[in-house]
């Protein structure tokens, strides 16, 4: 159990010695022998603050009861004593344990025994006592200053000048002489009581100072006044704000308030009655603000609080405070407070006038000015935006890299320049083809005109199926290369054949059977893609 005890205590101990940390350049402070520790104190010494200025005296050291440590193992008497037994006080000029100390103030005074602080006698001053006092008898040095202070009917700095005032009505003052009189007596030295049954008078006339509840020029008459003051010199009760009468007696009326309930209320809403000593209303009517409701709302605002803002009123007039109405509205706009907008199809001031046709698009209540659709423009909104352009007002430039873009979303599209090279190829293709065929048929009739003896047998029939097989790789060349995708709508002009020999029956069923195809292939190319038109082979 003592284990247990002697555990905490230790705890508790090495607690309150590290409480702070000691200062290195401090009394008794010396470096630790154990790396874990840095400062501690030296032997025979103990913290206090960041020093160790407490000596310890213990074991065979250790001091009596009468005695006290003042240094590692040695004692002296308590301070203020001394003797074998420490029972004899110090004499005045020594002080300290065993009376060891010199008094520094002897003679002019005495040293407290433990601290040495001087006590000097009365006639000296100072740290040490060394100064003497310039007081008079009537007066008492301060120890610490030197300055006199006198006694009643005495005064100046060293006290030496007797007051010249009524010692029964009156104190003199120490530093000017002058008499200060004591209520119910006035005069230069005070020297006459006030006639004020109870009241004060002023000191250089007489005067009463009626004390509250009085009046009269002596303070005999008692007032009147239920509440407030009265006036001291007429009796006249003074109200406080929110009463009336000639006593006070009465409340202001509702709608009234102040001092005599001579001010008004302002606009509380309502109609409810103010505060009857400050005006103040808990709300006020729409259109006005303030504590006391008297301040109309800014212009531009109206209604409760003054929070709303004036509607469209004419030219920025502005609106009835509590209802917010205009004497007249901008252009565009209808109603008491002008918040309606025209009805369709009308503008201008008044809603008077007639908006002209908008196709795409809706008439502007203000200026009667078409205001389009995406993708519209123009005075009536009947155009479709130029190329290059879309959006509102047709006024966002495509971003396509080439070509159009759609006039509402501006979403690109086929270009212009991208047909134009389609046309252009269309062209030039099928002249290209023709060209072809005009030097495939003057070959062959190079090869006709030939010497008979040159040409084989039935040259008719060979020349004319040449003709046709160059035809037909003509026109298949013509339907594939042909970039013309629609076919249904064009008509194609009819090719006949002619020779200027009749042909024979077999020759002339082949081409028979041949024109047919022929027919078919040459109404695959539209009207406007044909070489050929006009042409017969």
């Amino acid at each position: 159990m003592g284990i247990r005890l002697l555990f905490p205590l230790l705890l508790l101990w090495t607690r309150g010695t590290q409480e702070s940390e000691l200062d290195p350049r401090g009394q008794h402070v010396c470096m630790a022998g154990s790396p874990s520790v840095e400062l501690q104190c030296c032997p025979g010494w103990r913290q206090k603050d960041r020093e160790c200025t407490i000596p310890i005296c213990e074991g065979l050291d250790a001091c009596r009861e009468d005695e006290v440590c003042v240094k590692p193992g040695l004692c002296r008497c308590k301070p203020g004593f001394f003797g074998a037994q420490c029972n004899s006080r110090c004499p005045g000029q020594y002080w300290g344990p065993d009376c060891r100390e010199s008094c520094s103030c002897h003679p002019h005074g005495q040293c407290e025994p433990a601290t040495g602080v001087c006590h000097c006698q009365p006639d000296r001053w100072g740290a040490r006592c060394e100064f003497a006092c310039a007081c008079a008898p009537h007066g008492r040095c301060n120890p610490e200053t030197g300055a006199c202070s006198c006694e009643p009917g005495w005064w100046s700095s060293t006290c030496r000048r007797p007051c010249q005032c009524n010692p029964a009505g009156a104190r003199c003052d120490p530093a000017t002489g002058s008499c200060l009189c004591e209520p119910g007596w006035w005069g230069r030295r005070c020297s006459f009581r006030c006639s004020c049954h109870g009241s004060p008078c002023a000191q250089e006339s007489g005067r009463c100072a009626c004390r509250p509840g009085w009046w009269g020029p002596e303070c005999r008459q008692p007032c009147q006044c239920v509440r407030g003051r009265c006036s001291a010199a007429s009796g006249q009760c003074a109200c406080p704000p929110g009463f009336r009468g000639a006593r006070c007696e009465l409340p202001c009326t509702p709608g009234r308030y102040g001092p005599q309930c001579r001010d008004s209320c302002g606009h509380c809403k309502q109609n409810e009655p103010c505060s009857a000593d400050t005006g103040s209303c808990e709300s006020c009517e729409p259109g006005w603000n303030g504590t006391q409701c008297h301040q109309p709302c800014p212009p531009g605002t109206f209604g409760d609080n003054c929070r709303q803002q004036c509607p469209h009123c004419r030219l920025g007039e502005a609106c009835q405070p509590d209802t917010g109405q205009c004497q007249r509205c901008d252009p565009g706009w209808l109603g008491p407070r002008c918040e309606d907008p025209c009805p369709i199809g009308t503008f201008g001031e008044g809603c008077g006038s007639t908006c002209l046709p908008c196709a795409q698009g809706a008439c502007d209540a203000v200026t009667g000015e078409c205001v389009c659709n995406a993708g519209y423009w123009g005075p009536s909104c009947n155009t479709s935006c130029p190329s290059g352009f879309h959006g509102n007002n047709c006024s966002v430039p495509c971003e396509c890299p080439e070509g159009t873009c759609h006039p509402v979303s501006g979403a690109c599209q086929l270009g212009s320049h991208s047909q134009d090279a389609a046309l252009i190829a269309g062209i030039l293709v099928p002249l290209l083809l023709l060209l072809l065929a005009i030097a495939c048929c003057a070959c062959c009739c190079w090869a006709a005109r030939l010497d008979p003896k040159d040409r084989p047998a039935g040259d008719g029939t060979a020349l004319s199926r040449m003709k046709l097989q160059v035809w037909g790789a003509l026109t298949s060349s013509l339907g594939s290369a042909l970039p013309c995708s629609s076919l249904s709508s064009h008509k194609l002009p009819w090719v006949t054949a002619s020779s200027s020999r009749p042909l024979p029956a077999g020759p002339r069923m082949t081409l028979s059977l041949l024109i047919p195809s022929l027919e078919k292939r040459m109404r695959v190319l539209p009207t406007a893609c044909h070489p050929m038109k006009g042409w017969s082979l």
